[in-house]
């Protein structure tokens, strides 16, 4: 059997999610709320835009929300239900594409911390623990911090760890510098998971990961010049990041010799849903099996993953044993790809 660089047939132990949150902001955005608000033409034929993306909403932060009241209140949902105590955190991680100082403007109303960790320990309670912030990884950031958590955790020395990802690209979405088509999918979001290792078991734990950073693409998509805009270098980036999720998939799928029908649910990060549709079709995966709801949330970069996670398992959807497959590409060009059971 042969394995990947990301293969973890030589762990000895699983890691396993065993509790979750999410939070959204109070703002629910409909499109004719958003053009109300856009600052550049952002289409000649919106009926055509609306068909396209099937957007009907998005969540915003309002006056007082920003990355750190998301989370907060993701991380507080995530113990609710004890099945971990916070006194057993050793290890937080925090995700986010939207809390880096060079792209973000003072806003009293709207706050945006540049270093989440610290304050996540400091809600804990925990002075002796570790945390650190993953930023340069976008929208696979989510899945990077489950690789970085798996990788911390062997330390016998943590208990258990907590990953959060946070990102309110609302703010920057109607910036009058903008010029994409893609601020129209843009939502606010946080997402959080509790992980800790465990015996393995069958249908239990993180599977296998894979991610690569395509950096000679890095041009394609990023941070304006100004720091308050988005821009996506259009069919361009649609076919290399396609490629790039196909790839990722693919090589998940062979190297643990899973056929599709193994797949419990694709939950990819909920982006354009013609890329997502195409991502199902080019897997081989019935669209039934697609957990995608960016239509009425947008799309929130690093946290959409983790935040339909939580609110697919809290509902019920998502059971324990499920095998998930995620999938993100993002800024840099970083894709990131994970097999997990729920």
């Amino acid at each position: 059997m042969q394995f990947g660089q990301n293969s973890r047939s030589h762990m000895t132990l699983a890691t396993e999610i065993v509790a979750s949150g999410h939070a959204y902001p109070s703002e629910v955005i409909d499109n004719d709320a958003f053009f109300a608000r856009c600052r550049f033409p952002i289409t000649d034929d919106r009926a055509a835009l609306e068909r396209e993306t099937k957007m009907k909403t998005r969540r915003w932060c309002g006056p007082g929300e920003g990355t750190w009241s998301l989370a907060k209140s993701a991380v507080a949902m995530a113990f609710e239900g004890g099945a971990v105590t916070r006194d057993e955190i050793d290890l937080v991680v925090v995700s986010s594409c939207s809390t880096i100082p060079t792209i973000h403007y003072p806003d009293p109303e709207n706050p945006i911390m540049t270093d989440l960790a610290p304050r996540v320990l400091r809600e804990l309670g925990r002075d002796d623990a570790t945390g650190m912030d993953i930023k340069g990884t976008y929208c696979a950031g989510f899945i990077r911090g489950l690789q970085v958590m798996d990788s911390l955790l062997e330390n016998p020395n943590y208990r258990a760890g907590l990953l959060v990802a946070t990102d309110v690209g609302g703010m920057f979405a109607t910036a009058e510098s903008n010029r994409s088509p893609f601020c129209f999918l843009v939502g606010d979001s946080a997402g959080a998971v509790v992980l800790r290792k465990r015996a393995p078991a069958p249908r239990v734990g993180l599977l296998d990961y894979h991610g690569v950073t395509a950096a000679s693409l890095c041009d394609l998509m990023g941070w304006g010049s100004d720091g308050r805009s988005i821009f996506v270098r259009g069919s361009r980036i649609q076919a290399a990041g396609m490629e790039l999720l196909l790839d990722c998939g693919r090589r998940l799928l062979a190297r643990n010799h899973l056929k599709p029908s193994d797949i419990s649910w694709l939950l990819p990060a909920q982006t354009h849903v013609g890329t997502v549709e195409a991502l199902c079709d080019g897997l081989e995966l019935p669209r039934e099996k697609m957990l995608w709801f960016g239509d009425t949330t947008g799309y929130s970069a690093s946290s959409s993953i983790p935040t339909c996670l939580s609110v697919q398992l809290h509902n019920g959807t998502i059971k324990k044993g499920d095998l998930v497959l995620s999938l993100a590409v993002g800024a840099g060009l970083n894709c990131a790809g994970a097999l997990y059971y729920a």
